[in-house]
């Protein structure tokens, strides 16, 4: 009887003993107790998997066509073209002109023929337009500017021109019908009044320009 006491209290030791290396570990949603073993130990080293090894993706590379437009061309993209720089209008010829055609303070007005009407138009001298508004919609010099003077409003028109702060030095001509019209002197006298010292007459006016089928437009505006 003794002997079997003494082997029960034995078990309850190395059973006690047991549990003390014993740990719970979470497995889902319950615990379930786990023995722990050292690290390094063979139980250990056999229940651990074996690692797994990843495979990087290979990437092949090859070499690139060169950016150039000959390349562009070789691999079907069509080459760009070089950029084509603005058309660019052509200056007036200010300082030509006041040379060609210098002012004549003690004066009004001096006649000019056709050929000199021409090189000042190519040079974007100023052109104004003496006739009736309603005759100048109907075809004047293109670029011309409406100065009826025998419209009312022809003295606040040449205010305005002096106003715009142009050289008053710089060729302006002027033009009515040609033949006996004489709008065109009335205008020269009024621009001559308010110091505009270099104005010269087309004589012959707008209907000489049109057999000379040179730039003409319609309507009210220059």
């Amino acid at each position: 009887m003794a002997l079997l006491v003494l082997a029960g209290a034995g078990a309850a030791i190395s059973n006690f003993a047991a549990s003390s290396d014993r740990k719970l570990a979470w497995v889902g949603s319950y615990p379930r107790a786990l023995q722990v073993e050292p690290a390094g130990s063979p139980a250990m080293a056999e229940a651990a998997p074996p690692a797994v090894q990843r495979k990087q993706p290979s990437v092949q590379t090859s070499a690139m066509p060169a950016t150039s437009s000959a390349s562009s061309s070789a691999v079907g993209f069509p080459a760009t073209p070089p950029a084509t720089p603005p058309a660019v209008p052509p200056a007036a010829d200010t300082a030509g002109l006041a040379r060609a055609f210098p002012p004549h303070p003690d004066k009004p007005a001096v006649e000019i023929a056709p050929a000199d009407v021409e090189r000042l138009y190519r040079g974007k001298a100023l052109f104004l337009d003496a006739r009736r508004s309603s005759v100048y919609a109907e075809g004047h010099i293109a670029g011309a500017r409406s100065f009826p003077v025998w419209e009312s409003d022809i003295d606040a028109r040449v205010k305005g021109l002096y106003e715009e702060g142009l050289d008053q030095k710089a060729p302006i001509v002027v033009y009515c019908s040609g033949g006996t019209c004489e709008d065109s002197h009335m205008l020269a006298e009024k621009l001559y009044m308010v110091g505009f010292d270099n104005v010269l007459i087309y004589k012959d006016g707008f209907p000489d320009w049109q057999k000379r089928a040179l730039p003409s437009s319609k309507g009210a505006n220059p």
